[in-house]
């Protein structure tokens, strides 16, 4: 049977409703998803000879527009399997790598960015993308791909048709690849926009969000312009090295100096690489009998052109100082999107840099090898008349309390410090809010100590508690993000986590996550006011 043909009538399409299954019912630990639902499926297309058409997810405008435009404003697609758009189609050809990921008319670029940065960790990648999606060629084919994403503490295992939206030139309207014939990228980008709700949701967002969808990992963000820790650099050298997903942003700017350095404003790259020209490699000789170590930095556009043009670029005059050896190790290939720059021009040029860390540990500047990490995992939701209080004095006590307990005979002691202390990170992220088309709300989190002689209840902290005590992170700043992570350094004892937002009586989601340097106890308090 030739499942690549192309099947008009509906006679010939397997559907899911002629099946009962529940994609979003799958929730799965790490390397133990339970299949049976898309696998199920795929041998029951196949036992009727027919291509799998999705109902939850259909080929036409509901499944690109958010809220539909009207009539005369909307664009007619088309939508092609893989086999209708080339003749010898792949899911992958030879390995997966970043230069599979180019952009389409979407304005997706951070989630483009995060896929890429993802090719270069394969345990990752398989888990995300599981092999055995086979290829198109294969007997087992039918029309349906599988994906996973990391979704407020659970991997959602997500399937879908092969059917794409293309131009009319026949060329995928979206994500393609630098290989004509591969389109694992393509099928990426339309499982996420299934779970976002349309191709729309996916317009406009930043890597940090991207990466965490993608490894579930927590990421740090930091701001450059002078900002930056001063071992950024060295920050970036470690994170690249422990396998995190790393992406760099430039915020809006209609300045000239971008277009004369051919960069791109309001965009996302990812960043693959960071090297050292040092004394045992290559100094660059300044003509005064001075040499200095240069610090490099490797990027990519993933739109898969348009790239840097100053000091350092694919032809700059730079390249002429380093020898084959070093060259052919930092694989400089021209008009690629992927480009160097040194680490100062970077700085210039570049607004931020997020960093998706996969392991807790790899939080720490150091390694902890004798105190593992743990993790407590909250849902919860600032609610009007109950738990959102938001930052106003008066009603601060309302939002939601988490109370942790860090204990010494657990914790890392830092060396020559007079008491333990413990490495503690917490993550807060808001829900929903791409799904629904809604804005994110200002939030933070504040972590306050609780004496000994505060007893702990089974009923929030009052007023009179929050009067008297001063969070340990001070007046930490409001960010209007998906997920707010701060990091904390914690003598042993027990404190309370209230994640709240700016103004009280505004409603939200929410998933927070604590990380610590050994077993930790967390409790929940009740909603119930005294």
């Amino acid at each position: 049977m030739d499942f690549i043909q192309v099947f008009d009538s509906e006679d010939d399409l397997c559907s899911a409703d002629e099946f009962s299954w529940d994609a979003d019912s799958d929730c799965f630990e790490e390397n133990e998803c339970n299949s049976s639902d898309f696998n199920a499926l795929r041998a029951h297309c196949l036992s009727r000879g027919k291509l799998y058409e999705d109902p939850n997810f259909p080929a036409n405008n509901f499944s690109i527009y958010r809220s539909m435009p009207p009539s005369e404003d909307q664009q007619v697609i088309e939508w092609k399997r893989p086999g209708e758009i080339v003749d010898e189609p792949k899911f992958v050809t030879e390995g997966y790598s970043r230069f599979d990921v180019q952009q389409g008319s979407l304005g997706n670029c951070w989630f483009l960015a995060s896929c890429a940065s993802l090719t270069s960790h394969p345990r990752l990648f398989d888990r995300v993308v599981p092999a055995d999606n086979g290829q198109f060629e294969d007997d087992t084919y039918a029309g349906l791909f599988r994906f996973r994403f990391w979704m407020y503490g659970r991997w959602e295992e997500i399937v879908i048709d092969d059917r794409l939206p293309v131009s009319e030139d026949n060329k995928l309207l979206f994500m393609s690849s630098s290989v004509e014939n591969e389109f694992w990228g393509a099928l990426l980008e339309k499982a996420y926009a299934k779970l976002q709700g349309s191709y729309e949701a996916l317009d406009g967002g930043t890597g940090r969000e991207g990466m965490v969808d993608l490894s579930g990992g927590i990421t740090e963000h930091y701001p450059l312009k002078g900002d930056e820790p001063a071992d950024m650099f060295e920050i970036l050298e470690r994170s690249l090295a422990r396998k995190s997903l790393v992406t760099t942003g430039i915020n809006q700017d209609t300045q000239d100096r971008l277009k004369s350095v051919n960069l791109v404003s309001s965009h996302e790259y990812s960043v693959t690489k960071v090297s050292r020209l040092d004394a045992q490699l290559h100094m660059l000789d300044l003509g005064n009998g001075l040499a200095v170590d240069v610090k490099l930095i490797c990027l990519r556009n993933p739109w898969g052109q348009r790239e840097w043009t100053g000091a350092w670029s694919d032809n700059s005059l730079e390249w002429i100082l380093v020898n084959d050896e070093k060259m052919s190790e930092l694989n400089i290939v021209r008009q690629d999107g992927e480009f160097w720059m040194s680490f100062e021009d970077f700085v210039t040029y570049f607004d931020d840099i997020s960093i998706c860390h996969q392991c807790p540990k790899d939080l720490d500047s150091f390694q902890n090898t004798h105190f593992p990490w743990e993790m407590l995992c909250h849902t919860g939701e600032w609610k009007r008349g109950s738990t959102a209080g938001g930052s106003d004095a008066k009603s601060f006590w309302k939002n939601p309390q988490y109370f942790i307990e860090l204990l010494a005979n657990n914790s890392h002691t830092e060396e020559h410090a007079s008491e333990p202390s413990i490495s503690v990170t917490v993550g807060l992220m808001q829900k929903h809010h791409r799904a629904a088309g809604t804005d994110h709300l200002p939030m933070r989190i504040h972590v306050f100590p609780i004496p000994d002689h505060v007893l702990v209840g089974q009923r929030p902290l009052p007023k009179r508690f929050f009067d008297n005590v001063e969070p340990v992170n001070g007046e930490a700043d409001f960010e209007t993000s998906r997920e707010v992570v701060s990091r904390y350094s914690l003598p042993v004892g027990r404190y309370v986590v209230v994640p709240h937002t700016w103004k009280p009586r505004q409603e939200a989601e929410f998933f927070l996550r604590i990380f610590a340097e050994g077993p930790l106890t967390s409790v929940r308090y009740s909603d119930d006011e005294d």
